[in-house]
C-alpha cells in the first residue's frame, strides 16, 4: 500500500496544478479521498486504520520533503506544502496516536512557515473572519472543531517535547508559544486577549501558555487592565459597565499569578530604575471598584492555597506535565480542579 501512495503523489498529484490545494474545499477534497482510501484498504486487506492513516501521512511527508530538497531545502509552498494540511486533517479526524509522525509534522509546518498560527486562528476567531485577517480558511469544520484540533496537537507537541527556536526570541518555545507571524509577532495568547475570547484563553493557560510581558507586547493582565482603565476614563460616565467577557479573562489570568505587577513606561523606567509597580499603586481606581481582589493587587499577601498552587503549577510545566500531570497526583478531585485552573 506505501508504493501506491508513494506512486500518487509522484506521478498523479505531481501532474497538478500548483495552486490545486490553495482552496479549502480542494483540501477537503483530497482528505475525503484518502479517508476513502483508509476505508477500503483496511476492509480488503485486514489492516488497522491507524496503521493505515499513519502510512499515508508518512507519505505526505516524504513527498513534502522530497520535493523540497529538490529545491535546496526550500519549501516550493503552494500544493506542495498545502499538502501538510491535509495530513493535518487526517491525524485529527483518524485521532492518529502515533507522537513521532504528529511531531515530524508539526515540526515540517514550523520549518517552512516559522509559525503555527493557521492552526491556531480558527481556535481563537472561528471560520468565518480567518479568511480576512491570514488570508487562509480553516480546514476545520467550526471554532469548536478547531478548539479540539488544537488540543489534539497540544497534546501531542507536549508529549514530545517539542521546542522551537523563533527569531523574536533568543529562547526556544513551546508550540503555544510560537509567535504568529501575521499578527505582528505576537504571542497566541496575547491575541486571545486582545480578542476576549475566554474559552481559548483557558484552555491556553491550562496548557501553560507564557503570561509573562515581552520587547514586543505587555503582559496580558496588563492588556486587560489597560482597557479597563479606558472603560473607567469615559467623560460624562455616572456608571460603569465592563464586558463580562473581558472580567472573565482578567479572573482567568489571576488564576496564574501571585501578584498583579505593571511594568512601568520606558523613559520612567530609565530614570527612576523602577521597572514595574503593583497594580492598586497603579490603578486605584479599579481596586475601589472592586474588580481586584486584595490578595492579587499587591494590598494583601496571597493567600496560601493560591501560592502553593502557582509553584506546583511552574514545576508540574517544567516537567512538561501540564495539564494531564495534575491526574496523577495524589489529591483530592476538588483540589485537582484548582490546580488546573477550572475554579477560584
Amino acid at each position: 500500500m506505501e508504493v501506491l501512495i508513494d506512486c500518487y503523489f509522484d506521478r498523479l498529484f505531481s501532474e497538478m496544478e500548483r495552486s490545486c490545494l490553495a482552496s479549502r474545499y480542494k483540501r477537503r477534497e483530497l482528505v475525503n479521498y484518502f479517508s476513502d482510501v483508509i476505508n477500503s484498504c483496511a476492509e480488503a486487506e485486514n489492516l488497522d486504520k491507524q496503521d493505515v492513516c499513519e502510512r499515508i501521512v508518512l507519505s505526505t511527508l516524504r513527498y513534502h520533503n522530497i520535493t523540497m530538497m529538490e529545491n535546496g531545502s526550500v519549501c516550493l509552498l503552494g500544493k506542495f506544502h498545502n499538502v501538510l494540511y491535509v495530513a493535518a486533517k487526517l491525524c485529527y479526524d483518524w485521532d492518529l496516536g502515533n507522537n513521532e509522525i504528529v511531531g515530524r509534522l508539526l515540526n515540517d509546518i514550523f520549518y517552512c512557515e516559522r509559525t503555527f498560527e493557521r492552526l491556531l486562528v480558527g481556535a481563537i476567531f472561528g471560520t468565518r473572519v480567518t479568511h480576512f485577517l491570514s488570508g487562509w480558511k480553516c480546514d476545520f469544520e467550526d471554532r469548536q472543531e478547531n478548539i479540539r484540533a488544537l488540543v489534539y496537537f497540544l497534546d501531542h507537541a507536549i508529549s514530545g517535547r517539542l521546542e522551537y527556536r523563533c527569531e523574536s526570541s533568543p529562547m526556544k518555545r513551546r508550540f503555544i508559544d510560537v509567535p504568529m507571524e501575521s499578527y505582528g509577532q505576537v504571542l497566541p495568547l496575547r491575541v486571545a486577549v486582545q480578542h476576549s475570547a475566554p474559552d481559548i484563553l483557558l484552555i491556553m493557560l491550562r496548557y501553560g501558555a507564557s503570561i509573562e510581558s515581552d520587547i514586543l507586547a505587555p503582559s496580558p493582565i496588563e492588556i486587560i487592565l489597560t482597557k479597563l482603565n479606558e472603560l473607567e476614563a469615559q467623560p460624562g460616565q455616572t456608571e460603569v459597565v465592563y464586558p463580562e467577557h473581558l472580567m472573565t479573562c482578567l479572573r482567568l489570568l489571576l488564576r496564574t499569578v501571585t501578584t498583579v505587577c505593571v511594568r512601568t513606561p520606558e523613559h520612567i523606567a530609565d530614570r527612576s530604575g523602577i521597572l514595574s509597580v503593583s497594580l492598586h499603586e497603579q490603578y486605584p481606581n479599579l481596586m475601589n471598584r472592586d474588580l481586584i481582589p486584595p490578595e492579587r493587587s499587591g494590598v494583601h499577601p496571597a493567600e496560601l492555597r493560591h501560592l502553593c498552587r502557582c509553584q506546583i503549577r511552574e514545576t508540574l510545566h517544567a516537567n512538561w506535565a501540564l495539564p494531564h500531570g495534575i491526574k496523577k497526583l495524589q489529591i483530592p478531585e476538588s483540589l485537582r480542579d484548582y490546580l488546573d485552573l477550572l475554579r477560584d
